[in-house]
């Protein structure tokens, strides 16, 4: 009996292995009607976020593909696998703006050299659906030679790996960019088109500008901090999380499902969180891992259905009855009403919190780290369920106020706005 346990046993290893070893076949086909992405022949529509966790909420919100940036967290494929996931693997490649120089032909080469010992591990992992090469290596930069490192990488990837398309992803859409890439970089498959405020010119601008090939909108959602309105001290304006989930599902509607010729799919960002300006402006989670209504949109957006229980909604935030896009100067100590309103999306029972930070005046872009701030102490006076009455600083500063609301099962919605304290 034991014998033929372990036979079971060493049976179902193999065949789990077997599994996993099958690399999937991914081509891009191209007929009358448009282009259309083929996993195993089958069309394949890219429903995907740019994550490196949660997986299984992207999986259950009817997500089907994870972004991820670079190949330093292998362990990342093997968990998009076990969710049934494909996985866009970025290639990380130099970029100018960082200290790399492309006139360096040793570091060049040294760099295409690592590059391709990562391709050959990984290009037959069965959760790989496409490589990205490079990811804004176009910003704010000068030397063009850049191109030819990713058409070196991508020539090679035609080469050992014919299973699986090749991109190259820009910051935006710009018409010099598409040209250097035509002509530079034959052996890319598709444009990955990071845009934010520009999405709502990029199905036109991608023909405008020329580009013959399909694309894939590699990062998206609301407008980034170096898009945002400033007031007159040079705090950046956040949107509520209403505005922004609101502003996620036209977006999704009208320029990335309503272009079927051209777009393969997109990754909306950031399925998770980060500090960037605040700590809430891209993040569909927050710090404390909590998920906000984001993700709610998400599934709506690719499944066409709310979930069941949604999360709350902050759509205005004001101070002293100004709101969210006004300059608020106070003087120390003084009493501030902050005011909110929400939809509560029919939960009985909401809990709020209120955060004060000092302002960060960051001045980092392109996805750069970004230090949190340290939360700072505040007297609250008084709390309603649309109000709270608190205490300035007694301190001459910049700082921004957060209110955080979340529902029994811990889906959020947070809204921020900047304030100034100066003396009498």
């Amino acid at each position: 009996m034991k014998f033929l346990i372990r036979i079971l046993i060493v049976f179902q290893v193999f065949l789990y292995s077997s599994a996993i070893s099958q690399t999937s076949k991914v081509s891009i086909e191209e007929s009358e009607t448009g282009f259309q992405l083929l996993k195993d022949k089958q069309p394949y529509y890219i429903k995907g976020a740019g994550a490196k966790s949660n997986f299984q909420k992207v999986k259950e919100s009817g997500g089907n593909s994870i972004r991820i940036w670079s190949s330093n967290k292998s362990e990342l494929l093997d968990s998009a696998l076990k969710y049934d996931l494909s996985v866009c693997l970025g290639i990380w490649v130099a970029q100018e703006r960082h200290g790399f120089n492309y006139n360096d032909e040793y570091k060049v080469k040294s760099q295409i050299e690592l590059i391709k010992k990562k391709i050959l591990k990984f290009k037959d992992h069965p959760s790989l659906l496409l490589w990205g090469i490079g990811n804004e290596v176009d910003l704010k930069y000068s030397n063009f030679k850049v191109w030819e490192t990713i058409e070196e990488i991508a020539k090679f990837i035609k080469k050992v790996d014919p299973n699986h398309p090749t991109m190259t992803v820009i910051a935006g859409l710009d018409p010099s960019k598409v040209f250097m890439i035509k002509k530079y970089c034959p052996s890319i498959d598709v444009l990955g088109i990071n845009v934010y405020g520009s999405i709502v010119n990029s199905n036109l601008n991608i023909r405008r500008y020329g580009w013959e090939k399909p694309y894939i909108v590699t990062e998206w959602g609301v407008n980034g901090p170096f898009e945002a309105k400033v007031n007159s001290w040079g705090a950046k304006i956040e949107p509520t999380n209403g505005v922004k989930a609101n502003q996620r599902i036209k977006r999704y509607k009208n320029f990335i499902e309503a272009d079927t010729d051209k777009c393969l799919g997109s990754y909306c960002f950031l399925w998770g969180q980060k500090q960037e300006s605040t700590a809430t402006w891209h993040g569909m989670y927050l710090s404390t891992g909590n998920p906000t209504e984001a993700v709610d949109v998400m599934q709506y957006c690719w499944k066409g259905e709310w979930p069941e229980i949604r999360a709350p909604s902050i759509m205005k935030i004001k101070l002293n009855g100004g709101n969210w896009m006004k300059n608020h100067v106070f003087v120390k100590n003084e009493e501030v009403n902050l005011e909110f309103s929400y939809n509560r999306n029919n939960n009985d029972s909401l809990y709020f919190d209120f955060q004060l930070y000092p302002e960060t005046f960051s001045t980092k872009g392109g996805g750069d780290k970004q230090k949190s701030p340290d939360k700072l102490v505040f007297e609250k006076i008084n709390q309603t369920e649309n109000s709270m009455t608190f205490k300035v600083p007694n301190k001459k500063g910049f700082y921004r106020i957060f209110v955080f609301v979340k529902n029994d099962i811990n889906q959020s919605s947070v809204a921020n706005i900047p304030f100034k304290v100066e003396s009498l």
